[in-house]
């Protein structure tokens, strides 16, 4: 059954790109204020599926990112891909942790709203920690499927199949809801140069984190973050099989 314009949201992240951090040799501290940022890879996996939900039902799609200056650069890139409109939730007080981003995306949802879908990547590409999908659920006191690797919509509701690992589970819940996905999902589309070029030029939505009426005190707090130091043996295995030689 086909939905009456549907209104979607997906929140995006701009991450450490992993694949680019280094450590210090020395101290064993990730170099993060080095390293380049880019969409987090699972929030391109939520963002092409909610343009394929438009598609599908019709409707708008906005993309929500919290974070610095340089936060407009995923949303430029969302824009790219084909959402209608954009916000940027400006962080202006510093270091943030999953409850403030989660109160902050929730508020600007309900203010912006009201959405049928709002989707999220299972977690970040750099933190892990798979918080801020459910907290913004439990904030706007709505349904929430997480580890999605597929999702249809059936008159007023979200059907998904959850990946959870030895099995795969069928759920379905009453929009609005939001939902988690996992890379499995769908491949993200490329934008073309045209629309890159169009996207530099389009309006983008500012709201200050610090106006926002939501609490901003941390509830988390890092003690610590350090690279993993692999020792190796030192062993050299000579005129040895392949089979032999793995178990030594």
């Amino acid at each position: 059954m086909r939905v009456k314009r549907m209104e979607i949201a997906v929140c995006i992240k701009q991450a450490l790109d992993v694949s680019q951090l280094k450590v210090d040799p020395k101290t064993l501290e990730p170099l993060i204020h080095v390293t380049p940022m880019k969409m987090s890879d699972i929030d391109r996996n939520a963002l092409e599926e909610a343009l394929r939900i438009r598609e599908k039902h019709g409707g708008k799609v906005t993309a929500i990112s919290v974070g610095g200056d340089k936060a407009k650069e995923v949303l430029r890139e969302a824009i790219a891909m084909g959402v209608d409109n954009a916000i940027h939730i400006l962080n202006d007080i510093g270091e943030v942790d999953e409850h403030i981003v989660s109160e902050a995306l929730a508020e600007t949802l309900k203010v912006k709203g009201p959405f049928q879908i709002i989707l999220f990547g299972e977690m970040s590409i750099d933190k892990y920690t798979a918080q801020v999908g459910v907290r913004v659920a439990e904030k706007l006191g709505i349904p929430c499927i997480t580890y999605a690797r597929s999702i249809s919509i059936d008159g007023g509701e979200v059907i998904a199949e959850r990946d959870l690992e030895d099995r795969i589970e069928i759920v379905k819940a009453k929009m609005p809801a939001t939902i988690t996905v996992t890379r499995e999902i769908n491949t993200p589309r490329l934008p073309q140069l045209i629309a890159i070029l169009r996207a530099a030029k389009k309006p983008i939505e500012t709201l200050n984190l610090s106006q926002l009426k939501v609490d901003l005190k941390p509830k988390l707090k890092t003690l610590s973050v350090m690279g993993v130091e692999v020792k190796r043996k030192g062993v050299v295995i000579k005129d040895l099989p392949v089979d032999k030689a793995v178990d030594e």
